[in-house]
Parts: structure tokens; C-alpha cells; sequence
């Protein structure tokens, strides 16, 4: 089924029912944002005309931190937070999109060419979605070592409301969609009834088994 946002009519999610497990979490639906984070107008209308409008005029951003291959979202969220408008906190700034990766261990780092853009800079966190919140956690660590400000968390869709204290702004929520729970992997409804998984999930897609 098609689920629209309340926030903007014109951002439309395909979402499936089912037994689906991330890496921390097992879901009763996965959430295909495919469209949202590499359509052109799709990404222009869920980051300039929805996401850019709870920041633009309230939280100074210097950098935005892109995850789970939010990029092109994140480049249209710069531009329209930086356009020239005189109300506007980040009117005519030269915002950073950046993105981190992991070193051998797992850890998220940023390279020496790109710690510039975090240390003590004001940055807003863009991720797809947030479930149970670790990624989003991590990432608040990585930032705060780097000796950068989090201004806010940006998302397509997320369970939470806040992480850490740290409000997160998202588009789609469970609200929208009817039914949806998730869970932890030790904790899931699912799996005590016995159902089977049918789908393996990350930022990248999705794998039936």
C-alpha cells in the first residue's frame, strides 16, 4: 500500500506488511523510500518544502550529516535552508553535506579533511529512518567527539521522538501507517508466535529469504 504524509501530500511511501529485521530491530513492515531519496523531484519536495521549513527559520546549521544515503535529500535540504531569505537563520550560508564512514572496527569516523566541517560547527543529523535509535545514537556520539553542536535530527520516518534529548523531525511516523510495530530481535511478538522472517532490511533495500 501507498501511505501519504500528513505533513505534505505529495511525498508518498510504498510500505509492506510482513515479518521484516534490521539490525537492531524487527518490524511488522518495511518502509520503501527508495523514491524519496533518489527521485529528483520526490527528494526536492521532501527536503526543500517539508524537512528545510523546521529549520530555517528556528536552528542555525552549518553542516548537515547524511546517513543511510540520504545525500541528495541532504543537498537539497542545504540549498533551500541557505536560500536568500531575510527571516531565514542560514540565509546565503555555505552549509556542508557530509558523510561519515566506518573504520575497520565498526566505529563512525570522520576523515582529517572533513573534521573542519563538524568541530564546533552547528549540525543537523539526516538519516532515512530511525527505529530503535542506536544508529541515530551512535551518530550523536561521532559528532559530540568531533566537537560539533547537534542542532536537531532530520528523517523520512522514525518511532521515536527524540534521542537523547535531541528532537527528531520526520515526515512519515506510525501513526501513518496502520497496524506497524516494531521490536527488539530478543523481544519480538513475531518470532514468539512462531512466524518466519520474510525479509532481511537496511538503508540499501530489502532481501527475501
Amino acid at each position: 500500500m501507498n501511505i501519504r504524509s500528513k505533513l505534505n501530500p505529495k511525498l508518498e511511501v510504498s510500505v509492506v506488511a510482513g515479518h521484516f529485521a534490521t539490525r537492531h530491530s524487527h518490524n511488522t513492515h518495511y518502509i520503501d523510500i527508495t523514491r524519496m531519496k533518489h527521485e529528483h523531484t520526490m527528494a526536492r519536495e521532501a527536503a526543500a518544502m517539508t524537512l528545510a521549513q523546521r529549520y530555517a527559520y528556528e536552528k542555525g546549521v552549518d553542516t548537515i550529516v547524511c546517513l543511510d544515503g540520504s545525500e541528495v535529500l541532504g543537498a537539497f535540504l542545504a540549498r533551500h535552508l541557505a536560500k536568500n531569505d531575510r527571516f531565514s537563520v542560514n540565509s546565503d550560508k555555505n552549509i556542508n553535506v557530509v558523510t561519515p564512514e566506518y573504520d575497520s572496527n565498526g566505529q563512525l569516523i570522520f576523515r582529517e579533511n572533513l573534521i573542519p566541517m563538524i568541530q564546533n560547527r552547528d549540525v543537523l543529523i539526516l538519516i532515512s529512518t530511525v527505529n530503535s535509535g542506536k544508529s541515530v545514537n551512535r551518530m550523536l556520539e561521532c559528532v559530540q567527539y568531533y566537537g560539533g553542536r547537534v542542532q536537531g535530527i532530520a528523517s523520512v520516518f522514525s518511532t521515536l521522538e527524540e534521542v537523547e534529548g535531541v528532537p527528531i523531525y520526520s515526515l512519515f511516523t506510525p501513526d501513518d501507517i496502520p497496524g506497524y510495530a516494531t521490536y527488539s530481535p530478543k523481544d519480538c511478538a513475531m518470532c514468539a508466535e512462531g512466524r518466519r522472517i520474510d525479509a532481511l532490511s537496511n538503508s540499501y533495500g530489502l532481501s527475501r529469504l
